[in-house]
């Protein structure tokens, strides 16, 4: 089968999946003259209208109908008292419709509804046989728009037809039009047969007539926005929906018009992924790049910039020339983006003048090429099943946004003292483009270069900071290999010392042991077989070099040289059998200070407690500082975390660049980079963290995703990513959940198809906003999911699918456990482990869940952010075409308005981003964080103040305290200047109760466990939990954080038996 009809296979069994989920739902699902055996309410949850409630029953929906009157746009006008357009959002809604703009010109337009009903069938006996439908004959309405007003017809006995027509406003007259059940419910009897189900309308205009509903754009205010306005101006919004959605074809679209909209109860719409974009006879090949003579590898590069420089001059004049059709108000907006791209071109020249006039850097360059071939021969062989032989990776090649990004970042990390140190450069492409790869080629390049000039160089060069611990233990498996390729080339080249290459995981003890004897003692219990839920030394499964699996077995404390946990895999023919160059303890990692260390943000939070945190930064005078901190997922450092990260940043950027705090001249700053795929506002967020202004990478150009380091991909090159809603008004949310796993999961098994086809459908990963939801949610599906699978099987008239234990990805989930979940969902349909059949899961996996096979998910509400939601569904459809149905809670307002208006949602999903903040210096961060910083900066600068013992030495180092004040006073004069006089004072008073307290207590220590009265710090939590010691800053000891993301203190419960009475 070739790969094309390998694609057309899974959207074909994709389209099924949609299908049955709408034939359980909606119905008819088992055609237009169908007769069923369920009671016709409980089995079509979702496109039904109820009939008109009782006088006396249901004043609660009659009361809430009143209040859900159209508003704003929706009204557009007056409101008819009887709007249907309230009575959809009744609990059991009696109406459905939308509303449409259209131009006056038009006349009229045509209006087609349509229906059934389901008859109850009985024998003689009146006993009942099922229920027969009945489909309302088609019947089509002319709607005249010329005069304003509401009109009702009849379409059938019961039904009736809805149109509001607005006044004419600017040329283009707004109409509403619904179908409403006039029966009326008797008390105590069954309402099925006088409810109408699977209803639709129709509206047409003999010319393309209906225009886009979008309101206007308030340029000028957001640069933001004004990019949005631009990226999306071909977005349109043609229709809304009242208790359904709406949907038109995107193909029908002619000057910002169509000819026809309806409505849909199933909504979709699909995303198509971007790709990285092709160049022309330019050869990126990292085997060349390496190798061939600098005039080939310049010619190769500078034909990249050239490529890029022409489509900028043809993209501006398809601007000029009005061919992208920019309007008036948007050009300077286009120009804006034109100018950023030319500056990105210049920058991209710059790195390529450096390696033509740098012999250092083009080795660097050279060598890091070779490294990332080794490392993606690696990469592909071991993840084809490490079988057979090792490719060379001689195909290995650069995207072009990758080797772009490294281009231009080569000078500002070349040259400590160059202008680029003072810009953070965010590379922003979509989930699954390769963001990963373009910034392990620049930690390659550091670390080369480091080397080549001065062979004796040693000390951490590159700092990975991620925030979640999934992604940090992921992304550590694919930064070993680059260490271990790093290593070889090392090996191969004599110029580059003695001394090897390694790689640290700088994490919480949650995750890993923070000394090797708490690693020994972690050793000897998983020896016992004991299950650790955290200090798990055991991190890396799977040798990065030759794909054996790793256990506690492979893991042995060390004594020579010096006592280390030796990670080994013993493979004979592996170069790394001896041991890999790899730290995952504490004690290990202060002492080998390895090149590249990988550590979540929180963890920073020690620099205050752990004098050792120095030796990363060489502040004992040994080695070099870390000259490049890379920030990875940008848009999780926002909200309280944020403020924390840019807080204690102030003592990051201090480590690195103050040679001591006598000399602060001629001090160079660590190059910052960042990647996201969702942010929005990224100036502001990254001076608040960083201290430093903000180049996105790529500019964007006009058009989504087409910034010629980008553009969309067809849907027959990769498989677009299909989102569908559903909402059911008449049942609960939790019901919801179980039609649609069953239907979802049913399906999965019954559509025909080979086990290829069928594995992307096969394990159901459903996304949770909350743990409670999840928790309730697993319950179901131990239940009331496989009850249900029963129904729909014996329905189909095929097998019940059988249902595994549920696997959960949430904070519950040990540290431990991680990787071998991780690892299970890599399993697949027909392998030698049956795969998951559901995974439930929280925000754990928006980010650094990188499994092609997952191909179908559930989302349980829409989730409060626009970018949680991206990121999570992103995790689905990376390699298959996806399917993402997301289960609308009609209860919740603001689901209901993304239900409603699913398309326009969907077709400018980031649009949708919201901005992300961060105030390092706001008052409740200072009370949380600053005598944390300012104790951090002063054991870091101030060599007489680090030892553990030294706290009370204050008032003897007063002055040099004072400068350690003027660094955070100047940080805040950049970042937060509104807050700088109100943060000079605290850290004065901070000052004066450290050293006043400091010549009180003669052997005040920084932290003392024995005696906390004579400690400067105390865990926030023995601060709560003690009468003795006040929770302020007044005096000692402060209550300091440990971690940036730790709550004050937590209070576990336990169930204990309850007692008889006697």
């Amino acid at each position: 089968m070739s790969v094309d009809d390998v694609l057309a296979e899974k959207y074909r069994f994709r389209e099924a999946m949609v299908d049955a989920l709408r034939g359980d739902l909606v119905g008819p699902g088992e055609g237009d003259d169908e007769v069923i055996g369920e009671a016709p309410l409980s089995r079509y949850i979702i496109g039904a209208l109820w009939p008109q409630p009782a006088d006396e029953e249901d004043a609660e929906a009659t009361e809430q109908a009143a209040e859900a009157e159209p508003t704003g746009a929706e009204a557009d006008g007056e409101s008819d008292e009887g709007s249907p357009v309230a009575e959809s959002r009744m609990r059991f809604p009696s109406s459905v419709g939308l509303t449409f703009s259209v131009r006056a010109s038009a006349e009229s337009v045509v209006i087609a509804p349509s229906a059934g009903r389901y008859e109850e069938l009985t024998d003689d006996d009146e006993a009942a046989l099922g229920w027969r439908r009945h489909e309302v004959p088609a019947k089509t309405f002319a709607q005249q728009l010329q005069r304003p007003g509401v009109y009702r017809d009849d379409v059938a006995d019961g039904l009736q037809l809805y149109r509001y027509v607005r006044p004419e406003r600017d040329g283009v007259v707004t109409v509403t039009v619904a179908l409403k059940n006039t029966h009326t419910a008797i008390k105590g009897d069954l309402r099925d047969g006088i409810s109408w189900f699977q209803v639709g309308i129709a509206v047409q205009t003999q010319h393309a007539d209906i225009v886009d509903r979008s309101a206007a754009h308030n340029i000028g205010v957001d640069p933001d926005l004004d990019t949005a306005a631009l990226m999306y101006r071909n977005a349109h919004t043609f229709a809304i929906g009242h208790g359904c959605a709406a949907e038109w074809d995107l193909d029908d679209v002619h000057d910002g018009a169509v000819s026809k909209v309806a409505t849909t109860f199933i909504p979709s719409h699909e995303v198509h992924r971007a790709k990285p974009g092709v160049v022309t006879g330019i050869d990126l090949h990292m085997k060349t790049l390496a190798e061939r003579p600098i005039g080939e590898i310049s010619t190769n590069l500078r034909g990249l910039t050239s490529q890029y420089r022409s489509w900028i001059d043809t993209l501006e004049g398809e601007v000029s020339t009005g061919t992208a059709r920019v309007g008036g108000d948007l050009q300077p907006v286009a120009e804006r983006h034109l100018r950023e791209m030319r500056k990105a071109a210049d920058r991209i020249d710059a790195g390529i003048r450096l390696l033509e006039d740098d012999a250092d850097a083009l080795r660097a360059f050279r060598l890091a090429n070779r490294a990332m071939q080794l490392q993606r021969a690696r990469q592909d062989w071991v993840r084809g099943g490490a079988q057979g032989t090792v490719g060379d990776g001689a195909d290995a090649r650069w995207r072009p946004f990758q080797i772009a990004y490294v281009l231009l970042n080569l000078p500002g990390i070349a040259d400590p003292a160059h202008d680029d140190r003072g810009i953070a450069d965010l590379l922003w492409f979509p989930t699954g483009g390769g963001k990963t790869e373009a910034y392990l080629g620049l930690v390659a390049f550091v670390i080369l270069l480091r080397r080549i000039r001065n062979s004796a160089a040693y000390g951490v060069a590159v700092i990975m900071r991620y925030t979640l611990r999934l992604l940090t233990i992921q992304q550590f498996e694919r930064a070993s290999m680059l260490m271990c390729s790093l290593e070889t080339v090392r090996k191969s080249n004599p110029e580059l010392g003695s001394r090897p290459f390694s790689i640290g995981l700088w994490v919480g003890a949650g995750a890993t042991p923070n000394s090797l004897r708490e690693a020994r003692t972690s050793l000897k219990k998983l020896a016992r077989g004991e299950e650790l839920q955290e200090k798990n030394p055991v991190q890396l499964t799977q040798c990065p070099w030759c794909g054996t699996f790793l256990d506690h077995e492979n893991y042995k404390v060390a004594r020579m040289p010096s006592e280390h946990l030796n990670i080994a895999c013993g493979t004979s023919s592996c170069d790394f059998r001896s041991g890999l160059p790899v730290h995952v303890i504490d004690e290990d990692v202060y002492r080998e200070r390895p090149e590249l260390i990988l550590g979540t943000v929180d963890k920073f939070a020690m620099m205050a407690w752990n004098e050792n945190v120095g030796k990363l930064f060489a502040r004992d005078g040994k080695g070099t500082p870390p000259e490049l901190i890379i920030q990875d997922e940008l848009h999780l450092i926002s909200g309280p975390l944020g403020s924390m990260v840019g807080l204690y940043e102030t003592a990051v950027d201090a480590a690195c660049s103050v040679p001591s705090i006598h000399d602060e001249y001629n001090r160079a700053r660590p190059k910052v980079i960042a990647s996201t795929a969702t942010i929005r506002r990224a100036d502001e967020q990254i001076e608040a963290v960083f201290a430093r202004s903000a180049t996105l990478f790529p500019p964007p150009g006009i058009d989504p995703d087409e910034s010629f380091f980008a553009e969309p991909s067809g849907k027959d090159e990769l498989g677009t990513r299909r989102y569908v809603g559903v909402m059911a008004s008449g049942t609960s949310h939790a019901t919801l959940l179980v039609r649609v796993y069953a239907a979802l999961l049913q399906a999965a098994k019954d559509i025909e198809g080979d086990d290829a086809t069928r594995d992307p459908y096969w394990t159901l990963l459903g996304y949770f906003n909350s743990l409670r939801v999840l928790g309730s949610a697993n319950l179901q599906v131990e239940g009331d999911v496989r009850e249900r699978l029963g129904v729909v099987s014996k329905r189909n008239g095929t097998a019940q699918r059988e249902l595994k234990t549920v696997n959960e990805l949430t904070s519950r989930v040990p540290s431990s456990e991680i990787p071998g979940r991780l690892k299970a969902l890599e399993r697949k349909l027909g392998g030698g482990n049956a795969p998951d059949d559901v995974v439930l899961a929280t925000n754990m996996i928006s980010v650094g869940v990188d499994i092609d096979r997952l191909g179908l998910m559930t989302v349980m509400g829409q989730p409060q952010a626009s970018a949680e939601y991206i990121q999570a569904t992103s995790r689905v459809g990376r390699q298959h075409p996806g399917l993402v149905v997301t289960i609308f809670n009609s209860a919740r307002s603001r689901d209901r308005s993304h239900y409603e208006s699913f398309r326009p949602f969907h077709q400018s999903l980031y649009r949708a981003v919201e901005a992300t903040s961060a105030t390092p210096f706001a008052a409740r961060a200072r009370d949380r964080g600053l005598h944390g910083v300012l104790i951090a900066m002063t054991r870091l600068l101030v060599g007489e103040l680090a030892g553990n013992d030294s706290a009370h030495l204050a008032a003897d180092y007063w002055d040099d305290l004072t400068k350690v004040g003027d660094l955070i006073s100047e940080r805040v004069g950049r970042v937060a200047p509104d807050e700088q006089a109100a943060t000079e004072d605290e850290i004065a008073a901070l000052l004066k109760v450290w050293a006043d307290e400091g010549e009180a207590r003669e052997n005040m220590k920084y932290q003392n466990s024995r005696n906390p009265q004579a400690a400067l710090m105390v865990r926030p939590e023995d601060a709560l939990t003690s009468e003795e010691i006040e929770y302020s800053q007044r005096e000692v000891p402060w209550p300091t954080l440990q971690s940036m993301r730790d709550v004050d203190a937590e209070s576990s419960l336990h169930q204990i038996p309850m007692r008889r009475k006697k």
